[in-house]
């Protein structure tokens, strides 16, 4: 019953997600052509969940009552629409979404037979649908040098010539692949200079392209541009597409191993830490571990940011303190903030400046419970009073939650709505967000908590449901009803 304001989208409308704990939540849905994205309000357009659908692997409707489940490698998303019906209809749309996106994927993967006309010249490929000839002034052939003349990089992965589209003309380039970067050098007067520098961390990702000539062309698709290349020939691209996706896939890996330390995230974390990986993944290691300065001299004296030269007569290098790293002042406007890793080990509230690409993931994740106190720093419950309070407070609170979330008398409803979308304070009392973080800095949170055990131990005291689910005391016997969230009097 929606307009659709919004072209291109194949559907809109409300849908309910399950949760971890069971816990039916409603979202406003958008169906795109590539995507399926779940709002948290229609006219306000956040949107705290996407799913891409090239990543979907199976779909079902498994009730009558509405239920459909989406499976996105290999994780179930589990909603549930107002009807039957309705759910069939959902699930149409996002077959024709696959069957239309599918395809063109699996096309790029299939090379077509290049054949050359008879009075073409000598390496001029020409795709097999004529009319579609190359507009570029240059074309590399089989006369262009491929071999490197210069030892690779130390760290190089993978280093050979590779030539790039500038300006409609093919340029000989130097690429160097690492772990961290994908190097881009020129060469003058025997000596390989610098071109550019794309960290890992912004490839989004590698294709073929054989509109660009035949099998040896490719394109890298990072955050800052697109780069079309070419390799000496087809089994050299498709060396060079591998490694990269196989680089690609570790540092993805990596950087979400470094948040080990923040415990296990459930599904919703996860897909925001996939969407926030593909542009700030490497800033996740310094969301709970204190950076050290590396000096200018390994960053080969350039932004962290945009690849500009700065230090000595270039421009003026900026620290970033949530990082640690160095940044022109275009990419760092000495934006203050807490640095979350300092107030978590030393309990330092001090704000400091910061880059705008470590404010932007800060804001990202504000609202993420991605930090685990047991796990990072147990020991600042016993030497900061306030957060031994608060652990003492989210103990009672996951108690409670647990009489609510098994009472039928819809208590459960109304805490969801006061817990603001935090409903990790119900599962477990050492997660934290940034957010929280800070509040906590403030002073805010420790009244927020307040509130909360108010209401639910009010709940569960004047409720029948809740109070039979209490405890008589096993060595002395007495009447009194006792709860486990009743830290002041009892004990287990």
């Amino acid at each position: 019953g929606l307009s659709n304001p919004f072209r291109g989208l194949l559907k809109l409308g409300s849908l309910e997600r399950r949760g971890a704990m069971g816990i039916w939540k409603e979202f406003s849905c958008e169906l795109s052509p590539l995507e399926l994205r779940l709002l948290l309000d229609h006219e306000d357009r956040i949107c705290v969940e996407s799913y891409s659908l090239l990543r979907c692997e199976a779909l079902a409707l498994t009730h009558s009552d509405g239920r459909f489940e989406l499976v996105f490698l290999g994780k179930k998303l589990y909603l549930r629409a107002p009807s039957r019906d309705e759910a069939e209809d959902w699930l149409d749309r996002i077959r024709e979404a696959l069957q239309k996106c599918r395809p063109q994927l699996e096309e790029e993967e299939e090379w077509e037979t290049l054949e050359y006309p008879e009075d073409g010249a000598e390496g001029q490929p020409i795709q097999s649908d004529s009319s579609a000839l190359l507009q570029y002034s240059d074309v590399p052939g089989n006369s262009f040098d491929w071999t490197p003349s210069h030892d690779p990089e130390l760290d190089a992965i993978k280093e050979a010539v590779l030539y790039m589209d500038v300006d409609k003309t093919w340029v000989p380039f130097i690429f160097s692949l690492s772990l961290e970067t994908l190097k881009c050098f020129k060469v003058r007067s025997n000596d390989k200079i610098l071109s550019n520098s794309y960290g890992i961390e912004t490839i989004q990702d590698i294709l073929p392209d054989t509109s660009l000539g035949g099998p040896a062309f490719f394109k890298v698709i990072t955050s800052k541009a697109v780069l079309k290349l070419q390799a000496e020939n087809a089994e050299e691209a498709a060396s060079w597409r591998e490694l990269v996706r196989e680089v690609l896939m570790s540092y993805l890996e990596s950087a979400e191993e470094a948040l080990t330390l923040a415990g296990s995230l459930d599904g919703h974390s996860q897909v925001v830490l996939k969407n926030i990986v593909k542009e700030n993944g490497f800033l996740l290691q310094y969301l709970v571990a204190i950076p050290t300065e590396k000096g200018l001299d390994s960053q080969s004296f350039i932004c962290a940011g945009c690849s500009r030269q700065i230090g000595f007569s270039f421009a003026k290098p900026k620290l970033c303190a949530f990082s640690g790293l160095y940044y022109c002042d275009s990419c760092h406007r000495d934006d203050e903030t807490v640095i979350p890793s300092r107030l978590i080990h030393n309990w330092d509230l001090t704000k400091r400046g910061v880059c705008r690409q470590a404010l932007k993931f800060l804001t990202q994740i504000r609202n993420q419970p991605l930090i685990d106190l047991k796990l990072v720093n147990e020991s600042l419950y016993d030497h900061v009073e306030r957060m031994g309070r608060i652990h003492r407070s989210r103990e009672q609170l996951k108690l409670l939650g647990d009489y609510l979330i098994m009472c039928r008398s819809g208590a459960l409803k109304e805490l969801s709505k006061r817990l603001d979308h935090r409903h990790y304070l119900l599962e477990c009392p050492h997660k934290y967000s940034v957010a929280d973080l800070r509040q906590i800095a403030d002073g805010v949170f420790e009244t927020f908590l307040q509130s909360l055990l108010q209401f639910a131990s009010h709940h569960v005291y004047s409720c029948d449901l809740c109070t039979q689910r209490g405890f008589i005391c096993q060595i002395c016997n007495s009447s009194d009803i006792i709860f486990p969230f009743e830290f002041d009097s009892t004990t287990r």
